[in-house]
């Protein structure tokens, strides 16, 4: 079994919160140790370790190269083209229990039938495993639904990956099995989306 792709360390928000508290935790005990030259160095260091991941915390809400798609930053807009998949299986969507509000939302915006991105490159939200995501469209918005199955969403990803850096995203048939909560999910699939190329 391949080893699952993960978001590199340095650019999973926990990591980089966690740096940021103990510079701080360690600056605090530097500055109450209070030796002359190594606690004015040391502070100096930690702060600018402190200041340099809180500004890598926070740069992907302002650079969209540098946005992970964590709960749902797929955007669409002029950069992003939309295609229509063969489909000839069909898959569940799985944590669909995470987002009963984005399923519930979709519901009330649109109607069935539905049709789904797949994102790849997902995170979800404190995780570091790559997903390949489920988003509902709707009109020109996303709503998060879930993510493929574990068992093959590295197959998908692989195959997805490429086309989602210049902004092209496949799409599917996605249908809600029942009306009401707990939502669940199924999409369907085709030979080009699972890498059977």
């Amino acid at each position: 079994m391949n080893k699952r792709k993960k978001l590199p360390l340095w650019r999973w928000d926990p990591f980089l919160l966690g740096v940021v508290l103990v510079a701080s935790l360690v600056g605090g005990i530097f500055e109450r140790l209070d030796v002359p030259v190594l606690s004015v160095v040391a502070l100096a260091v930690l702060l600018t370790v402190a200041a340099a991941a809180a500004v890598l915390l926070v740069l992907p809400l302002f650079v969209r190269a540098m946005r992970r798609d964590g709960e749902g930053t797929l955007t669409l807009g002029p950069g992003v083209t939309l295609t229509p998949a063969e489909t000839d299986d069909v898959l569940p969507v799985v944590d669909g229990n995470r987002y009963q509000g984005s399923i519930e939302a979709a519901i009330a915006h649109g109607t069935s039938p539905f049709t789904a991105v797949l994102v790849p490159r997902a995170t979800a939200w404190l995780g570091r495993d790559y997903r390949v995501a489920v988003d509902l469209l709707i009109g020109q918005r996303v709503y998060r639904a879930g993510y493929l199955p574990r068992e093959i969403d590295q197959r998908v990803d692989a195959a997805l990956a490429p086309l989602a850096e210049s902004g092209h995203y496949v799409t599917v048939p996605a249908s809600i099995l029942n009306q009401k909560r707990p939502y669940s999910l199924r999409v369907a699939v085709g030979p080009t989306i699972l890498g059977a190329r």
